[in-house]
């Protein structure tokens, strides 16, 4: 949920994920319970670049409530690929994590998240009102003046 002032605009849409462009300054994924490939996944992922790069933020709200679980593989290619090059490219710095309904979604979210820590901030919600206002509250950083550690 955003707040009453801000609007969605949809950037992308397809059977596995929505993306969106919310005016409070972030991209948001939401997910839906398709199954997916790697290469789904993967294009999703592109796509949400090429989203943050349009829009000129650094900040993501991915609502995992129906995605399902990420095989290991997708995850490590996350970790190590695609996160490492959404900073460079990008200058992604937040995420706001709305968790999965499901354990193993959690479980793979969580080990993602464990394999970037310190990287940039991100942090694990249970409601969106509550992703989207950490999201808010948190200081955009330049992507000319970041560094991938």
């Amino acid at each position: 949920m955003t707040s009453a002032a801000d609007t969605l605009n949809v950037y992308f849409h397809n059977s596995l994920c929505t993306i969106l462009y919310c005016s409070g300054g972030y991209v948001r994924l939401d997910w839906t319970d398709a199954d997916a490939t790697a290469a789904d996944l993967g294009g999703i992922y592109e796509h949400t670049l090429a989203a943050l790069k349009r829009h000129r933020t650094t900040k993501l709200l991915t609502n995992h409530a129906l995605r399902q679980p990420m095989a290991p593989q997708v995850q490590q290619w996350l970790a190590h690929e695609w996160i490492p090059r959404a900073i460079r490219e990008a200058g992604y710095s937040q995420c706001a994590i709305l968790e999965s309904q499901k354990e193993a979604g959690r479980a793979a979210a969580h080990a993602v998240g464990d394999a970037v820590f310190g990287f940039f901030s991100f942090k694990y919600f249970n409601t969106s009102a509550e992703a989207h206002a950490w999201l808010v509250s948190q200081d955009s950083v330049s992507p000319s003046t970041q560094t991938l550690v």
